[in-house]
């Protein structure tokens, strides 16, 4: 199977609640290439449903404008994983983004539910597209073996927070806690000949900082820098790598 969009342009990825209509109405504005329609972290347990319907109608109403319109879903670990591929998928996303991913079975077992959401929903097969968050010390040890296990894989991303307390250790700043993790993901990414993106940037006030980690990981040859503000879009969209 070859995607045309498996190797878009992705140099900055917006994370949006998509339970808040608010949000997700026209986030394009801001010029991220892609946009991350978050059903799990961000989305309290008593929301999913009202979230879900908030997100299929976004993806089936919405214009936005050519950015790339990525579902995170919830993990494998809960009962709502399922019928969070079955809402994105009918509502036609172009990837999704699986939290908490250790190994080639995980990925097969997402790929087996969309392909049936996608004969369900009349979506070309082969259509959704899927990403891989490496959220803990064995998702990263077995980084190409995730990068590997599907025609439909765009890439890696590394989840920095349930990372460092897997490692026992805290988000410093300065990088140093995730080097290892950078490093073995990116070689992983480029040996499968997929991508690989950094975790998300939380210092919501440090735009200096921010500056600094871009450039780190696009000297390190990560792909892209996700944020959860706005205000960053364009900094990240200038200084990330373009493949």
């Amino acid at each position: 199977m070859s995607h045309p969009n498996k190797k878009r342009l992705r140099r900055s990825m917006m994370f949006l609640n998509a339970q808040k209509p608010s949000l997700i109405k026209d986030p394009y504005l801001y010029g991220a290439d892609s946009l991350m329609l978050d059903l799990e972290d961000a989305v309290a347990v008593t929301a999913k449903d009202t979230a879900r319907f908030s997100l299929y109608q976004a993806l089936k109403n919405m214009d936005y404008r050519g950015c790339e319109r990525v579902v995170r879903i919830n993990g494998l670990d809960t009962e709502y994983w399922k019928e969070d591929i079955r809402c994105a998928v009918a509502g036609g996303a172009d990837v999704l983004r699986i939290p908490k991913t250790e190994d080639a079975e995980m990925v097969k077992a997402v790929e087996d539910a969309v392909l049936a959401a996608e004969r369900e929903f009349n979506r070309p097969e082969g259509s959704t597209l899927l990403m891989a968050a490496l959220e803990s010390a064995k998702g990263v040890m077995n980084a190409y073996e995730v990068c590997t296990s599907s025609e439909r894989m765009i890439g890696i991303a590394l989840s920095g927070g349930d990372y460092t307390k897997d490692l026992q250790t805290k988000i410093t700043g300065t990088g140093v806690e995730l080097m290892g993790a950078r490093q073995h993901m990116i070689i992983a990414a480029r040996a499968a000949g997929v991508q690989c993106f950094d975790t998300v940037w939380t210092d919501l006030d440090n735009l200096e900082g921010f500056r600094k980690e871009v450039m780190l990981i696009k000297d390190m040859g990560l792909t892209a820098s996700p944020s959860s503000t706005r205000a960053r879009f364009r900094l990240s969209t200038r200084s990330s790598p373009r493949a």
